[in-house]
This record gives C-alpha cells, sequence and structure tokens, in this order.
C-alpha cells in the first residue's frame, strides 16, 4: 500500500508548450569557409505564449538558443525576431512570442574542415505562460544534419522561403566560441530527449491511471455505495425504459460530477499567487498536512464523522431532465464528502506535491472520471444495477484500508520530523511496518465477515502481495552504495579543481519523485558502477527547507526550483548537465560516460599544450 502511493505521489515533469517544428541550414551542404545561416523553428501551442529574449524584467527567464560547440564550425550570436508587447489581466506587460518563433544563428565553417558528414546541435530555453500563470522552463534541443564539401563545391539554396531578406551573415557580434551542453531533456515533460520521453509519459499515465482508481474506490465508501445502483436504476425508469435515454442521462450526470472536481481543482490550482510546491519547505505547512492527514485517518476508522449542513440532503433535482441529472452529479459529489473527505485531502496533498498546476487539475478531474464512471456504464446496464450489492460490511472493510493509506501518506510527509528517531535507512522500514500492520488487518476482518472459503483466500493473497511488494520496495529504498557528501558550493569547487567528476543530486524529503530516482537510477548496478569506475563525487544538496545550501545552485541551474534535478560537472565546461524528472538508467550513464569522455580530452589537450 505504501509503494502505491509513493506511486501516487511521483511528481510529473511540467507539460510541452512548444516544440521544434524544423532546424535546418540555408544550403544544402557547406562549403569549407562558408557563412552560412542556421534557422530554429518553434510553434508555441495557441493559447499561451514565450517570453521574448528581451523581456522587460530582468528576472524573467527569456527566449534563448544555446548551440553546442562544434571543432568544425564557429557560431555568431543568434539573431531573434521582434517582439510584442501585451498586457494580461493577472501577469501585468510583458514581452512575448506566441505561435511561430523563428531564430537564426549565423555560423562559419572553418577553412581547414574536413569534408564529411556534420551535426549541429543545441538546445532552445524557454518559459511559458497562459493569460493567468507562468509554467517551469522547457529545454527541447534540436540537431540538423548537414555535411561539409570542398571550398569549391557545388551548393543549392535550402528553404529558400524560411531564409529570404536575411542577407550575407555576419560574424561581427563577439562569437560563441564555447556553448553550454545541452542538458538532457527532462523525461517527464515528454518530447525527444535523451532521457526518454516515453518514461516521462508513461509516469504521467500511471498517476491518472491512479487516480482514475481511487475515484472508482470512492464508490465503495459506505456512504456512497447505496446511491449508486439506485441512481442507475433510476436513469432507466426515468428514461422511460429507453436504454439510449438512460444512457444519455448517465452520461449528464458524470458531466456533472466530473465539473465538480474540475471546479475544485481550478479553484484550488488555477488562481493560485504561489507555488504549491514551494509551501513543502515550510515546516508549518509540512506540520499541517501531517496533522490533517492523521485526523482524517481517524476520520475513515470512525472515530468521529463529518457532516454536512442539513439543507444540502434537502435538495432534490428533477430525474427527469437533464439539467436535473446534471446537478444531481454535483450534488452526488457534494453528498460524498462525509466518506470520501480523508481520501480526497489525502489525493490532493497528492497533486500539489507535484508541482504542477496542470498536472494537479488534471489528476483531481480524473478521480472525478473515475467516480462518475460506474454512474455511466450501469446507467447502460440497470438490470446488473439491480443485482448490485447496496452496502455492507465489506464496504466498511475498505474505508477503514483507504484509512490506513492516509496514515501512510501522513507518515511519508513526517519525515523531516522523524529523521531524528528514524535516520534514511531506516525510515523506509517504518513505511514498511505500516503496510504489515494494514495487511493484518485486512486478514483479520476477512476472517470475521467472510462466510465462505474464497474471500478468505483473496483477502490473505492481497496481504501477502502487499507485504512481499513493499517489502521489496523498502528494501530497495533502503539501500545506500554510497557515502553521500553533503553539498556545499566549497565541496563542488574543491572536487573541481581536483579534476573530478561531480555529480550533484538535488532532493527533498517530501519528494517522492525524488525518492523514486534515487532508488531506481542513482542507486542502480549500473550507475554504481560507473560511479566506481571515473570515480565521481557524489554531492547531496537537499532543499527541504528554504535556507538549503544548494538552493541558490538550483534557482541558479532551474529559477523555476523543480526537483528532482541531477546536476554532472565536468571539469573542462563551466555548465553542467542537467538531468531532471525522473530520467532512466541509460541517460544517466551515458551522461557519465560523456562526462569521463570529455575529462580525459582535456587532459589530452592540457598534455599536448605541454
Amino acid at each position: 500500500m505504501v509503494f502505491a502511493l509513493c506511486g501516487l505521489c511521483v511528481a510529473a515533469g511540467p507539460p510541452k508548450h512548444g516544440e521544434i517544428t524544423k532546424s535546418v541550414v540555408d544550403s544544402s551542404a557547406l562549403r569549407a569557409g562558408q557563412r552560412a545561416w542556421a534557422a530554429v523553428v518553434v510553434e508555441i501551442q495557441p493559447g499561451y505564449h514565450a517570453q521574448s529574449h528581451s523581456p522587460l524584467d530582468e528576472n524573467f527567464i527569456k527566449f534563448e538558443v544555446k548551440v553546442d560547440e562544434n571543432p568544425s564550425i564557429q557560431f555568431g550570436e543568434p539573431k531573434y525576431p521582434p517582439a510584442q508587447i501585451e498586457d494580461y489581466p493577472a501577469l501585468g506587460k510583458l514581452s512575448v512570442y506566441e505561435g511561430r518563433v523563428v531564430v537564426y544563428v549565423p555560423l562559419e565553417v572553418k577553412a581547414g574542415a574536413k569534408p564529411g558528414p556534420v551535426e549541429i546541435g543545441g538546445k532552445i530555453r524557454f518559459q511559458a505562460c497562459d493569460d493567468k500563470v507562468c509554467y517551469p522552463p522547457e529545454s527541447p534541443k534540436f540537431v540538423i544534419k548537414t555535411e561539409i564539401v570542398a571550398a569549391d563545391a557545388q551548393v543549392k539554396p535550402n528553404e529558400a522561403e524560411l531564409f529570404k531578406g536575411l542577407g550575407k551573415p555576419s560574424m561581427d557580434a563577439a562569437p560563441k566560441t564555447s556553448a553550454a551542453p545541452a542538458a538532457t531533456q527532462p523525461v517527464a515533460a515528454g518530447g525527444g530527449g535523451t532521457g526518454g520521453g516515453a518514461a516521462g509519459a508513461g509516469t504521467i499515465a500511471w498517476q491518472f491511471l491512479i487516480a482514475f482508481l481511487a475515484g472508482v474506490v470512492f464508490n465503495v465508501m459506505p456512504c456512497v455505495l447505496p446511491v449508486l445502483p439506485l441512481k442507475a436504476v433510476g436513469f432507466y425508469n426515468a428514461a422511460q425504459h429507453s436504454r439510449a435515454k438512460s444512457l444519455a442521462f448517465g452520461a449528464t450526470f458524470s458531466a456533472g460530477l466530473i465539473a465538480t472536481f474540475a471546479a475544485f481543482g481550478v479553484l484550488i490550482f488555477g488562481f493560485q499567487r504561489f507555488s504549491w510546491g514551494q509551501l513543502f519547505t515550510y515546516t508549518w505547512f509540512q506540520a499541517f498536512i501531517v496533522v490533517a492527514l492523521m485526523g482524517l485517518a481517524a476520520s475513515t476508522f470512525g472515530l468521529f464523522t463529518v457532516k454536512l449542513p442539513v439543507a444540502v440532503y434537502n435538495v432534490a433535482p428533477s430525474h427527469e431532465t437533464y439539467t436535473g441529472n446534471f446537478l444531481f452529479g454535483i450534488l452526488t459529489a457534494v453528498l460524498s464528502t462525509p466518506c470520501t473527505f480523508g481520501m480526497f485531502v489525502g489525493l490532493l496533498a497528492w497533486a500539489i506535491s507535484t508541482g504542477s498546476t496542470t498536472i494537479g487539475v488534471l489528476i483531481l478531474i480524473m478521480v472525478g472520471v473515475g467516480m462518475a464512471f460506474p454512474y455511466f456504464l450501469l446507467s447502460a446496464m440497470p438490470e446488473v444495477a439491480r443485482r448490485f450489492p447496496r452496502t455492507g460490511p465489506w464496504a466498511e472493510l475498505i474505508k477503514q484500508l483507504m484509512g490506513f493509506l492516509l496514515v501512510l501518506a501522513a507518515v511519508y510527509f513526517a519525515r523531516p520530523f522523524l529523521g531524528r528517531f528514524a535516520p534514511e535507512e531506516k525510515y523506509w522500514w517504518l513505511l514498511f511496518g505500516v503496510i504489515v500492520v494494514a495487511a493484518f488487518f485486512l486478514t483479520v476482518r476477512t476472517f470475521q465477515f467472510a462466510k465462505t472459503a474464497m474471500p478468505k483466500v483473496i483477502g490473505v493473497g492481497l496481504a501477502v502481495v502487499l507485504v512481499a511488494g513493499s517489502f521489496v520496495a523498502a528494501r530497495r529504498l533502503a539501500f545506500r552504495p554510497y557515502e553521500w557528501q553533503p553539498f556545499t558550493t566549497a565541496a563542488l569547487e574543491k572536487a573541481r579543481a581536483e579534476n573530478k567528476i561531480v555529480l550533484v543530486e538535488f532532493t527533498a524529503l517530501w519528494c517522492a519523485n525524488c525518492q523514486v530516482v534515487e532508488a531506481s537510477v542513482l542507486h542502480s548496478r549500473p550507475i554504481v558502477e560507473a560511479v566506481r569506475d571515473h570515480q565521481v563525487v557524489m554531492l547531496k544538496a537537499d532543499v527541504t527547507g528554504g535556507d538549503a545550501a544548494g538552493r541558490p545552485l538550483l534557482e541558479k541551474l532551474n529559477p523555476a526550483g523543480s526537483i528532482p534535478l541531477t546536476a554532472i560537472f565536468v571539469p573542462s565546461k563551466e555548465q553542467p548537465t542537467e538531468l531532471t524528472g525522473i530520467y532512466s538508467v541509460d541517460a544517466l550513464s551515458r551522461a557519465i560516460e560523456e562526462a569521463a569522455k570529455a575529462r580525459a580530452e582535456s587532459k589530452a589537450d592540457v598534455v599536448a599544450t605541454r
């Protein structure tokens, strides 16, 4: 159960609000000694804008192209399109790009460049906003594949319309002889980065699936379950035994129920003036979450009940109109709160911990979709609804198991307070203990309720799966293959001065995503071996507190402060390679190998100059 919850808490990276649709040079090939233009085209999604290259506030993140250094080509300063000034009610006056954005980069092929295939790579960094809020920065990568030919070879114009009116490239501006290495694309953001976008898409899909299933479970609560079959049969009767109309009533009812959860999401996330994820850096907020979850768990166990005003129960919309069924869907969502409120707050804490407004709202909407799904399904099958169980001890058991889930969430968010009593390697076994108690409770109650052998077998089987699965996960999370050094600026500078590769992991105690990355990637056998073989210095920057030593560097690398983030510093380069979100073992392996290669080349250059 705990590790199902940890899956719930995984934060996804930000969705893409713009993507690179084209990256080309202005000729079919590049001649040695030739000057040319490269163009990168970005499409900002409708309804969004990006801060321009010349934002009105120096603290805003400007739209910027960074080209990887290339031994055969020298690059000039990029040429950005003119910005437009827009005034947004919630954001104020901004200098922005909208729609299609084309950036031109002047380049010059070195006279001694060897003929053959060549790739021009880099990334574009920008921050997208809608008319109310701005989102974490995005860094899509681009690669232009072309070839270098002899100085006297014939070449043809390429994409003439795209480069029309540019004139001859000028290299008078300060040339970009070195650029930051392209950061590995955040996995959770999707896209074609080296981190493996499919993994990020898979993470989001799992989040939505779990939210959907949580919504379905809402219907099993004792104060909701009796309503489900009665309402489904009511659709059929109100439709005068027309299955099509019954299904239409069910769809309308479901829309009202889903709209309620969507409204909750918009109210909670849509009009925020601060980052929800940032709240977890405050001790008072962490304490509030823990106390609230434990209190709601007590309510779920039946120690006290939550009741709505009597007037709410007296509302009676018509069952025979579409408007009435839509309103009844809203009312059902509201009336379910005495039983589902604890779970809803737990889900809300999870949605907040993702750090993404969009994902948070969608998670709550998916909970509504899950709760509405059985009503919609049974509206097409009233004969099944008539045989549907009304309520009983099994519904109460499920509700109590949800109470254990809330206890589990409370213990998870209490980690900063438990640190002195349960060090990191022991903390995960504390969560495992909650799972064991829940499994024992499930077994005992199953034997009390079950009249036949089959429910007992199923109950014991579920308990065994819970205990065995969580044992494996706890063992993996508690595994510590390195002695992590706490991050300090001095430690980073010292390691770099000694010509060592440095890996800095930015993490926080409340960040479940960070725990997943640490257990599944950083502590995996290939990474442990790579760290040992290349003598990588491992620094952990815990940014749980607002004044953490690693926070200034985190905000320098990622102004949005999003974690998890892993930065690999190479002695020969000023800027690190960055991996954000839940990235793959292969992505980190490649980053370490590339860092080792760059360090070896740097050493070779030093020897050659001597």
